[in-house]
């Protein structure tokens, strides 16, 4: 595309309102690997945005939104309502949020179950624009969309304040132009969470690319959907299930008991879902959570030893460097935290770690503990690779 081609597609963006241009549903798949794990459906009018986010995990529920536009297609409220899928519409909602914007104070009334949320409800402070979140959920691509429209973008970088239930800061969401197709929307409240959205000439969202993020989903507008035919399968699947989809990287814990020593991991457990892992989803060469959601916790009430290197009885997170031939287990000090939250400066000790390729693949990522000779081994299993370090109790 040449540079005047560009421009001009650029400044038909900054110019067309995106309201005026949407009044037929859009309809966005969001996937993890293979997995689909949220639909949503949105219609537009100069005035009002309306729209249903279906999620599949932890619980499949849907969440109704209708935010009100001012002039310049700015959020002036949102309503949202949160239900089990398949739930009876007329009953009280699990969750229902409503947040009025003013010039500079955000008034947010949460109830759950009908019932006043005193912890959730309250007053936000901020400056300039508003992004709003489902309730307690990321915000919705719908209004993704909405921001951009109301942004009428062209080069510029124009930041919005992020507002949620609950207490806490008030973090921003920017929007920066990467050329005439794409929009970056990053977030001050994870550093470094990018999320690139594919745009047409008009700023309708095509696609958004979170692989870059911890969630790892991609996300692509079709043309149509049947939303509740997908709703009602889903809570079939679930009810099928036990009633909960259950966390898409559930939690676990290894645990052994080495010559006297009690050595226990507590982790979260991602799947490969289709996805190339190392290499791809984990970067080579680069400190990875080793597991998801939380930090992974480590605990020995004896000093083991790896190699010559001593790690002392206590409690730990794990954190690795993968790379093909083999990989560094990091000991951190720091403990609590979650898995985006590494301080090299809090590091105890780095040991190496053997690696290898296995197959069959494994499909869920899986720490081991286990005795070994005169000591144990401790093990990491992903995709077509393990990594392993054996080591001893010192008594």
């Amino acid at each position: 595309m040449s540079a005047k081609s560009a421009s001009v597609i650029l400044a038909l963006f900054a110019a067309v309102p995106l309201a005026a241009q949407n009044s037929a549903p859009a309809y966005i798949v969001t996937r993890l690997g293979t997995d689909t794990v949220a639909i949503e459906r949105f219609t537009r009018s100069s005035n009002k945005l309306e729209g249903d986010l279906l999620l599949k995990y932890p619980r499949v529920r849907t969440m109704h939104y209708v935010a009100d536009l001012g002039p310049r297609g700015e959020i002036s409220s949102l309503t949202t309502t949160t239900r089990r899928a398949g739930s009876d519409p007329t009953a009280t909602p699990a969750m229902q949020v409503v947040t009025r914007f003013a010039d500079s104070v955000a008034v947010i009334e949460v109830q759950r179950n009908g019932q006043a949320d005193t912890a959730g409800s309250g007053r936000k402070s901020y400056h300039g624009g508003v992004a709003p979140m489902l309730g307690v959920e990321p915000t919705s691509y719908g209004i993704y969309e909405q921001l951009l429209s109301s942004a009428k973008l062209g080069r510029d970088t124009v930041s919005y304040a992020l507002i949620a239930p609950g207490p806490g800061p008030t973090p921003a969401i920017i929007l920066r132009r990467r050329g005439a197709d794409s929009v970056a929307f990053t977030s001050t409240f994870f550093p470094g969470w990018t999320e690139v959205a594919r745009v047409d000439a008009g700023g309708k969202i095509l696609g958004i690319d979170a692989s870059a993020t911890t969630v790892k989903t991609v996300a692509q507008r079709v043309a149509n959907l049947d939303f509740d035919s997908v709703a009602k399968g889903w809570a079939a699947a679930e009810a099928a299930h036990g009633g909960t989809m259950g966390q898409m990287s559930p939690p676990d814990t290894a645990k052994e008991t080495i010559n006297g020593a009690n050595v226990v991991v507590a982790y979260s457990r991602p799947l490969k879902r289709g996805r190339v892992i190392f290499g791809n989803i984990v970067p080579w060469n680069q400190v990875w959570r080793t597991g998801a959601n939380a930090a992974t916790m480590f605990t020995t009430d004896k000093d083991l030893v790896f190699g010559t290197t001593v790690v002392p009885a206590g409690s730990y997170t794990l954190w690795t460097v993968p790379t093909p031939a083999g990989a560094k287990l990091i000991f951190n000090s720091e403990t609590g935290q979650w898995g985006t939250d590494y301080h090299a400066d809090k590091d105890f000790v780095r040991v190496d770690l053997a690696g290898r390729k296995i197959s069959p693949p494994v499909e869920q990522f899986v720490i081991g503990v286990a005795p070994r000779g005169p000591g144990g081994v401790i093990s990491f299993s992903w995709d077509d690779r393990q990594y392993s370090a054996p080591f001893t109790v010192r008594q």
